[in-house]
């Protein structure tokens, strides 16, 4: 299994529209991640992606042998957050278990750490979720808070818990 991640392309549109066109992953995603997940939005997310993937943050497609499987992100911190780096990722749910992502988050950190001043990189993960908590804890992300009903998702509000690494 060969997990790389890579620039967006507009090539990915389609597999990205059908990965991503499931509920279960929208379930624990921003409520900017749509559901259902259409080819017009992958065109317009591969877009962001490709204007946005500089200095402020990476946005890229996980790749398995190829084909893309899912995306992640690092959003770099700003003004006095500016050592620190935000995490967000997902993968299709065929890799559930897999240890794909836990690959995936392994490489963004490492390149991370070794490519930019960042010190911190953390990580937001509803408690709705073990298999991203999971992911976390492979990769020696530590537990630094848990915040009952913090996050308001479909009308129900969800706890959640904060993970850092660090450099």
């Amino acid at each position: 299994m060969a997990i790389e991640l890579r620039d967006w392309q507009e090539t990915d549109c389609t597999a990205l529209a059908q990965i991503a066109d499931d509920p279960q992953i929208a379930e624990q995603l921003r409520d900017t991640f749509p559901s259902p997940y259409t080819e017009e939005d992958a065109l317009f997310f591969i877009n962001l992606a490709r204007r946005t993937t500089d200095d402020r943050g990476w946005l890229y497609a996980i790749t398995k042998d190829g084909a893309v499987i899912g995306g992640i992100s690092l959003t770099f911190g700003q003004d006095v957050y500016q050592r620190s780096a935000e995490l967000g990722y997902w993968v299709g749910r065929a890799e559930w278990g897999h240890g794909t992502a836990s690959e995936a988050v392994r490489q963004i950190c490492d390149k991370a750490f070794r490519e930019t001043d960042v010190i911190r990189i953390e990580a937001e993960t509803l408690t709705t979720n073990p298999g991203s908590i999971r992911v976390l804890e492979k990769n020696l992300f530590i537990r630094e808070g848990y915040f009952c009903q913090r996050v308001c998702k479909n009308g129900r509000l969800l706890d959640s818990i904060l993970f850092a690494c660090f450099k």
